[in-house]
């Protein structure tokens, strides 16, 4: 088997493990993980692997067994660090706008410790987990962010944070549709 099949593998094994107890955040993954074999024809056959596992990682750290830290970008790829894949651990760290929240957290130093990738990767990896709702239906960057402020409330770290890095995901989704629309696949958000 294929470096790349194998690293996919052990992402699907790692999610299911960790994330299919929580239900809704497990419908979410999954919902992600449609949106990115939806695109990832925008990649090589390596960076379609690491997207897809990347999916299926990103919030692997809402699992109590691995918090940290308690920031879920940051013990997610400590996590998958310690398992000895750095780039995806990069790409899980700094998903949908993490840095923002990290500053606000006080774990700068611990997030520099995973350089920021910026990429067409790290871009559709963003697009991706924004195109999909908590509970793993379709939405548009507009519903993802009044659904994280309804849920999270204007004053909590989540909604200023997300205030903060909507400029910047709105960019990368604005990316990530000019890709799709010049290979010719569907946009989604």
């Amino acid at each position: 088997m294929e470096l790349q099949a194998l690293l996919l593998d052990w992402s699907k094994q790692q999610a299911s493990f960790y994330l299919s107890p929580l239900i809704i955040r497990w419908q979410h993954v999954l919902g992600v993980v449609d949106v990115a074999s939806e695109i990832c024809g925008l990649f090589n056959a390596e960076e379609r692997g690491l997207l897809l596992a990347a999916a299926y990682l990103h919030d692997v750290a809402y699992s109590s067994e691995l918090r940290v830290t308690g920031f879920h970008p940051l013990d997610g790829a400590l996590f998958v660090r310690s398992h000895g894949y750095e780039r995806l651990a990069c790409l899980i760290a700094h998903h949908s706008g993490a840095r923002f929240e990290a500053a606000l957290r006080g774990l700068e130093t611990q997030m520099a410790e995973f350089p920021r990738e910026r990429s067409s990767l790290a871009d559709a990896l963003d697009y991706c987990d924004l195109s999909v709702g908590p509970t793993g239906e379709r939405a548009i960057l507009r519903q993802r962010a009044a659904d994280i402020f309804m849920r999270y409330g204007p004053d909590d770290v989540v909604s200023k944070s997300f205030k903060m890095a909507l400029p910047y995901l709105a960019l990368e989704v604005g990316r990530t549709n000019r890709r799709l629309k010049a290979k010719g696949l569907s946009q989604l958000i």
